[in-house]
């Protein structure tokens, strides 16, 4: 019984020290705050894009890595397709990176699952930032996202081919149609304004502005605009399209093209111009001059009788924090750095677009790192925007996205006849009036 009692005893012994050294380790753990082994915080952060943006972004992170060791930064990138719905599981599922890149269109849908960055504003240095640009991404009072850069979706042309052709710089719709009994009949004067995966509406805002005058909405969200006027708009693409100035949706889907990448026959100099984000151009310029092409601006089309330039802006990629982080200060300092900091933007340079912080925009001018391409649409984009026009980017949407996508598919493989498709499309966006005022 004497063995029993002392064996009892040592075990009870046993127990309570693995007990307490159990605890002691849980406490630790806890009073770093998640830190890994090694004493490294670590922080992950998720953005899309191509080569040249996946290696400036990663060689920026590194620089931080330096400044910072303590922390150990993740990176993860994909390209555009299946980004968002990445996000969308992730953030569902509490399980998305400390620091994620947005679309501007997606930021409204996932309020309840981001941080507000008025809370952090010291260590994202918020004070680099107007409230011009800010506003867009306020909801409730709540600051969602921080904008990269604000950006404008002008004409962009091959020169070396419209050269070729004794065709001018394309300034109005009209010397779009012009300019198709002056090129090969394998050429066409523009892409087609979708993707096979997307159908951004951002174009056909301008040309209903250009049509009416007006914004799609009001500050209120009351849409301005009547059935009537989605059918005009839908009447003229299908006019863009039947006079062959720019290839069918249909078209698109068979040309072999990657979706995220840059069409194979704007590539080859078969489709003479584009409309494209500032934030891209650059990109886009690069891969044309490696093919022997020079890509120019042509501007903002203007259209006979037009009653506004149809020209506005809209903030493009933010970088936001999740609700559900448990790094918020530490992501909020990574953002800061790549944002603010004169080493991340030297490397950056225009990957995210001209940077809406004042303190990264003047590293690029003074360092002379923004392009006179870039320089070229912004100065343009600044003269022509708007300002009625404020209200269009909030309805650039990933809902309306999706449904412009499958209208302008079925419009173009003669599922629907235009009357029918703006129906659809009116329906759509009388949904997300409605949306606007819960």
């Amino acid at each position: 019984m004497k063995h029993t009692k002392k064996l009892t005893i040592i075990v009870a012994g046993l127990l309570v020290v693995s007990l307490l050294s159990g605890c002691g380790k849980t406490s630790d753990s806890a009073s770093n705050g998640g830190k890994k082994s090694g004493g490294k915080e670590e922080l992950r952060i998720s953005w899309w894009g191509g080569d040249s943006r996946n290696k400036a972004v990663q060689e920026a992170i590194s620089k931080f890595e330096e400044e910072n060791p303590n922390i150990k930064v993740k990176a993860e990138f994909a390209g555009y397709a299946g980004y968002q719905e990445k996000m969308t599981t992730q953030l569902s599922g509490g399980t998305a990176p400390d620091v994620i890149r947005l679309d501007s269109m997606w930021v409204d849908q996932y309020e309840n699952q981001l941080s507000d960055l008025k809370e952090l504003g010291e260590e994202l240095g918020l004070s680099n930032f107007s409230q011009n640009v800010l506003a867009p991404l306020e909801k409730d009072g709540k600051l969602l996202g921080l904008p990269l850069s604000t950006v404008y979706r002008p004409l962009l042309y091959n020169k070396t081919v419209t050269d070729k052709y004794g065709i001018e710089a394309p300034q109005s719709w009209d010397d779009l149609f012009a300019m198709r009994d002056k090129l090969p009949e394998d050429h066409y004067p523009m892409a087609n304004l979708v993707g096979s995966k997307y159908a951004s509406p951002i174009v056909f805002f301008s040309i209903f502005a250009q049509q009416t005058g007006l914004p799609l909405s009001d500050d209120n969200g009351n849409l301005n605009y009547k059935e009537s006027d989605f059918e005009n708009m839908l009447s003229f693409y299908r006019e863009l399209v039947e006079k062959r100035i720019m290839p069918s949706k249909k078209e698109v889907d068979n040309s072999g093209s990657i979706e995220g990448a840059t069409a194979t026959e704007i590539m080859e100099g078969k489709w003479v111009s584009l409309f494209e984000f500032t934030s891209n151009t650059n990109t886009i310029q690069n891969q044309l001059k490696e093919q022997g092409f020079d890509l120019e601006v042509a501007g903002f089309l203007s259209m006979k009788d037009e009653k506004s330039t149809g020209v506005w802006t809209k903030p493009a990629m933010v970088y936001s924090i999740p609700e559900k982080t448990k790094h918020k200060e530490s992501a909020a300092k990574l953002i800061n750095f790549l944002m603010n900091s004169e080493e991340a933007n030297k490397i950056q340079m225009l990957e995210n677009g001209v940077p809406d912080s004042k303190a990264g925009k003047e590293v690029l001018e003074k360092n002379n790192l923004i392009t006179p391409l870039t320089a070229e649409i912004t100065k343009l984009g600044d003269e022509k925007n708007d300002s009625k026009l404020s209200t269009m980017f909030k309805w650039d949407t990933a809902k309306l996205n999706d449904v412009s996508l499958d209208v302008i598919t079925k419009l173009d493989y003669g599922e629907v006849d235009t009357k029918e498709a703006a129906k659809e499309l009116y329906a759509a966006y009388k949904e997300q009036e409605q949306s606007f005022k819960k």
